[in-house]
């Protein structure tokens, strides 16, 4: 708003206060720049004011009655300087632009009087043509001032029926021509026309005032001089207009996830202490003010949908219940939360040289990977414990830690694996997973055939001597045992040792019986049937039984 509707909403008024009038309103409204930021980014904040006076919410007819007789000559030039400047005011006002027209509703005439009253701009929202015809006056004549008021008000008769009715009358001298103007102003403020008074030099103040509408205090005005019209005209055009708000203060509050920058104002004055920025207007006309700042991201408060300024609280003096949106800003990127997988997983413990991976995978508040972040793993308890390694997360925002398996019975058991991440604030955020070393393979069995300790070589197909190596492997246990079952009895021999040498006889109806056997024979063995051998682990797998078959003791 230029700085004419200030200046005449900031005049003090020559002898009155402001009338009361229909009041002004005044809207908020808050927006981001930006519906995504990225982490530690920033976006520009908008607080807005929408401002209206009370004349550009609430439409006035507005007659100018002017004293144009010919004691005006000296004073003609300063009334042209004011009205028009009023004019200008009403201009203004209604639309928060200096454009020439009168907007929203209002509009404005202009009656000059002397020994008779002229019309000389009928109402219209063109204030080009009421100017142009203030500019036009010229004074010569007597003061007829019943004329002036009945003229005035058969324009304000044929306003527009929404609108309200206002006439301004100015006038440096008694009646000289016509009527009393009394009953003229009373038929006038009968049919709802509010009328101001404006006494110029040595008036009869009494005489006006018997026109003007009460109280006297708020719609009389005396102007000593000429060169005051215009602060007069100024303070009549405020008590029209009726400023949207005054005093007015908006205190705005930048939650903690954000520092504040750049904050500016377009109309008023900005102070900032630490998040919170207060801001201050002395009067607000038509018009949208702003408040600007950027509201950078603090990466160590993480991301998420955040509010960026809260709490926004305005006041004034008029008492005006504004509010304001709270959007928020979606922050993106900021390490959050981290997965690690596979959760639990069961593998057989087989060959050296195996190993286990797990994945982490760092997200932010949305789900969405976050790359680049540092990812430490160790391995907590467990056959493979202590172990530990580290990677930067992917584009995808995956790291990987691969291990590998400790072997033998020592590798069997569950490994808790930790993955985790520094956050920003400084704390770890981890996730644990299990990795469960199993052997469930039962030990893999022979019976083979071997040499007779009395010198023979390894008998042919049937070994009908009965002498035979036991063999167990196990991918696992290094010392699987054996046993050596009877098919024709209960009877069950073992453990033993993987290479251990018997001989076997096979006597039915004998007891079956083990004893220690001769040379690199380890044991004598009778069975009543064929002898079973199986294997068992330390994890307790069992094989599946091998025949060692010989032909029955001779008869």
């Amino acid at each position: 708003m230029t700085a004419i509707l200030v200046a005449a909403l900031a005049a003090p008024l020559a002898t009155t206060s402001v009338a009361a009038a229909a009041g002004g309103t005044v809207t908020g409204g808050k927006t981001l720049g930006a519906t995504d930021i990225a982490c530690g980014g920033s976006v520009p904040v908008t607080v807005t004011l929408d401002a209206e006076t009370g004349i550009s919410g609430n439409p006035v007819d507005i007659e100018l009655v002017l004293d144009r007789s010919g004691s005006m000559q000296s004073a003609v030039g300063d009334l042209k300087t004011a009205a028009k400047a009023f004019v200008d005011i009403i201009d203004e006002a209604t639309d928060g632009s200096l454009d020439g027209v009168i907007a929203n509703g209002s509009r404005i005439g202009v009656v000059s009087f002397a020994d008779g009253a002229t019309v000389d701009a009928p109402l219209s929202s063109d204030a080009n043509a009421a100017k142009a015809a203030i500019d036009a006056l010229g004074a010569s004549g007597g003061t007829n001032h019943s004329e002036a008021i009945s003229t005035g008000q058969a324009q304000l008769a044929g306003s527009l029926p929404g609108n309200s009715k206002t006439m301004v009358v100015m006038t440096d001298g008694v009646t000289t021509v016509g009527s009393d103007a009394s009953d003229d102003a009373a038929a006038a403020r009968a049919a709802g026309t509010v009328i101001f008074g404006i006494g110029l030099g040595a008036v009869d103040s009494t005489e006006i005032k018997d026109w003007t509408t009460d109280p006297d205090a708020t719609h009389y005005y005396e102007a000593p001089t000429p060169a005051q019209l215009q602060e007069v005209f100024a303070a009549i055009g405020a008590a029209i207009v009726v400023p949207a708000a005054t005093n007015v203060t908006v205190v705005d509050t930048v939650a903690p996830q954000f520092s504040v920058s750049g904050a500016a104002v377009s109309k008023g004055a900005v102070a900032q202490a630490g998040n919170q920025l207060t801001w201050t207007v002395d009067k607000l006309g038509t018009e949208t003010v702003t408040l600007t700042f950027t509201a950078t991201h603090l990466p160590a408060a993480g991301g998420g949908a955040l509010a960026v300024n809260p709490t926004v609280a305005y006041t004034d003096a008029e008492g005006h219940v504004v509010t304001f949106a709270n959007p928020t800003v979606n922050v993106r990127g900021c390490a959050a939360a981290i997965d690690v997988e596979p959760e639990h997983e069961v593998n057989e413990l087989g060959t050296p040289g195996q190993t286990h991976t797990v994945t982490a995978t760092v997200t932010d508040d949305f789900g969405d990977p976050v790359p680049n972040v540092p990812v430490g793993f160790e391995i907590l308890a467990g056959p493979n414990a202590p172990g530990a390694g580290g990677a930067n997360t992917s584009g995808a925002g995956t790291a990987d830690f691969t291990y590998p398996a400790a072997q033998g019975l020592g590798g069997l058991g569950t490994d808790s694996i930790r993955g985790c991440f520094t956050h920003a604030a400084g704390h770890s955020l981890c996730d644990d997973v299990l990795k469960d070393w199993v052997d469930t393979t039962p030990p893999a069995v022979t019976c083979s055939p071997t040499n007779n300790p009395a010198g023979g070589t390894v008998p042919p197909a049937g070994n009908e001597d009965g002498f035979f190596v036991l063999t167990a492997t196990d991918a696992v246990d290094p010392n699987p045992q054996l046993f050596v079952s009877d098919s024709a009895s209960p009877a069950v021999f073992g453990g033993f040792p993987s290479g251990t040498k018997i001989k076997l006889v096979q006597a039915p109806g004998a007891t079956p019986n083990q004893k220690a056997g001769v040379g690199d024979i380890d044991w004598r063995i009778t069975l009543n049937g064929d002898a079973l051998v199986h294997a068992v682990d330390a994890s307790g797998n069992q094989s599946a039984p091998v025949s060692c078959l010989v032909p029955p003791a001779p008869k």
